[in-house]
């Protein structure tokens, strides 16, 4: 028989939720996975959710024992736990499989109801400096070599065929020969271990990317392990592989789904996948992962295929109650192929696209200085490899995914080890003031300055990338023309200004630089 608290109130803790808590700090996170929320906590409601994150999934919730074990008044925590209720943090009844599919269509119709990403004004869409509660945790929890978040990027093979992709091995048309596969991969219990070792330190978060991950047979036994351990993750996927099974992946809780979605007509997508029909199935799944309240993203490059369409893949977020998030600067591979780098825009058509607030880099008068900001030289221009790390379909770890530096193998070393590496270390503690040319130029206040770019294409991540000065100046340039009253869109709506911008033919395939 259930037991009752002095309230006369029972609670669940859902199945819907994961997080951490460190008692040493006093803090703790927690999310709604089904909401897409996370929460920060400090002091005593921190050690609160502790406790209720030491509880099973779908246990109760004996608000006797915490007040006991607390000194905490019953009737605070009654009140913070109808706090906690609200956000879908507790339930006051044992979730069932007919509550938790009520619960997701009611999240469903909610996220319908509420303003889109493209409702927002400009303003209201540009990045911001304000931590969230994922960046509160590691604030207050990390060290100099505490990993909070990973990356694993499972396997570069992939359903798709995508002619920009930046992984080691893919091919630019259909006569050349794939190399994604060429590579001894990590099995089940390398990644268990792994994931052990990161649980270990802390880490709240992982994602699984490749390559698509469901090319990779073990990605519902990593997924599994991950729920079990109670570490969110994220999958990025393109959806080929996971047309029957969208409920299953649901079922896991990812705490966000990020789909390639290159456009919003088929024919200029599966161009870019070179996969007939894949649009059509890419976006099946995104309907069913609509359905069933599961947070979203839709991922686009903008390029020469794509330039007319790409905004549409805007109108389809909004209509998915998904985020859209667009990608401008097309790279080199990871492997140094400087093909890719044909289908990147030219300065006269990223003159209007910069000019769309769906964009991270947009650039405009809503935007401080125009979408320009000042580099602060005693600092590492980037955040990748100190609290977070990818780690390759070998076992090789990486700072981030677009910085393929090796700092060690988890085939044949420990995570802790890896962090004491001199290399890791030289990376993360060189400021942008020992960088040759970054920074010091006016142009450079409109950099997103990618290290691992510099690293590809120099050999040197202290080197400037010609990708990343391209955009850059583009976007300085631009800026230069808003301030002086010369707006390229001539006052015409965006849309009717693309259609006019003629794109460039290209003719895609391998070729190597000889620096990276």
């Amino acid at each position: 028989m259930e037991k009752s608290n002095k309230t006369g109130a029972i609670f669940y803790r859902p199945r819907w939720t994961c997080g951490r808590y460190n008692a040493k700090k006093h803090v703790a996170l927690m999310y709604n996975l089904i909401a897409g929320y996370n929460y920060f906590f400090e002091s005593y409601s921190a050690d609160v959710v502790g406790i209720i994150l030491s509880i099973e999934r779908d246990g109760i919730v004996d608000l006797d024992k915490i007040a006991e074990g607390t000194g905490i008044a019953n009737e605070s925590l009654l009140a913070f736990s109808d706090i906690l209720v609200q956000q879908g943090l507790l339930t006051t009844a044992l979730p069932t499989d007919k509550g938790i599919k009520q619960y997701r269509l009611n999240v469903a119709r909610l996220n319908l109801s509420k303003p889109s990403w493209m409702d927002k004004n400009t303003k209201e869409k540009l990045p911001i400096a304000t931590s969230n509660a994922e960046q509160q945790y590691t604030d207050a929890i990390a060290h100099k070599h505490t990993i909070t978040s990973a990356m694993f990027e499972l396997t570069y093979n992939c359903s798709e065929m995508c002619i920009h992709c930046y992984n080691p091995g893919a091919t630019r048309n259909n006569e050349e020969k794939s190399h994604r596969g060429d590579r001894v991969e990590l099995g089940i219990d390398d990644y268990r271990r792994i994931i052990d070792e990161l649980d270990a330190q802390g880490c709240f978060k992982v994602c699984l990317t490749g390559g698509d991950p469901f090319s990779k047979s073990i990605v519902w036994e990593i997924m599994d392990y991950l729920y079990q351990k109670e570490i969110a993750f994220d999958v990025f996927t393109n959806g080929q592989r996971i047309t029957k099974d969208v409920e299953r992946l649901a079922n896991y809780f990812p705490r966000l789904i990020g789909v390639s979605i290159y456009s919003g007509i088929a024919d200029d997508h599966d161009k870019i996948t070179r996969i007939k029909g894949s649009w059509n199935r890419s976006i099946e799944v995104v309907k069913e992962l609509a359905n069933l309240a599961v947070p979203m993203n839709l991922k686009c490059c903008i390029m020469q295929t794509n330039l007319h369409s790409y905004y549409m893949v805007a109108d389809i977020a909004k209509q998915y109650s998904a985020q859209p998030q667009f990608e401008i600067n097309i790279t080199e591979s990871n492997e140094g192929d400087v093909c890719a780098k044909q289908l990147r825009l030219t300065e006269e058509q990223l003159q209007v696209v910069l000019r769309d607030n769906n964009l991270a880099l947009y650039v405009g008068k809503e935007a401080p200085n125009f979408g320009g900001q000042a580099r602060i030289m005693t600092n590492n221009p980037c955040g990748a490899g100190k609290h977070t790390l990818c780690i390759t379909p070998e076992g090789n770890v990486h700072p981030c995914s677009a910085f393929p530096m090796n700092v060690g193998c988890l085939k044949t070393q420990t995570l802790s080890d890896i962090l004491l590496n001199d290399i890791l270390d030289k990376w993360i503690y060189t400021p942008l003031s020992e960088y040759s040319e970054c920074g010091k130029y006016d142009y450079c206040a409109y950099c997103n300055l990618c290290a691992g770019t510099n690293w590809i294409e120099q050999g040197d991540f202290t080197k400037p990338a010609e990708t990343n000065c391209f955009m850059a100046k583009a976007r300085y340039n631009l800026a230069h023309k808003l301030m002086e009253c010369d707006d390229p869109m001539n006052r015409e709506q965006l849309v009717e200004v693309l259609q006019k911008l003629p794109t460039k033919a290209v003719e895609l395939h391998r070729q190597f630089n000889t620096k990276g």
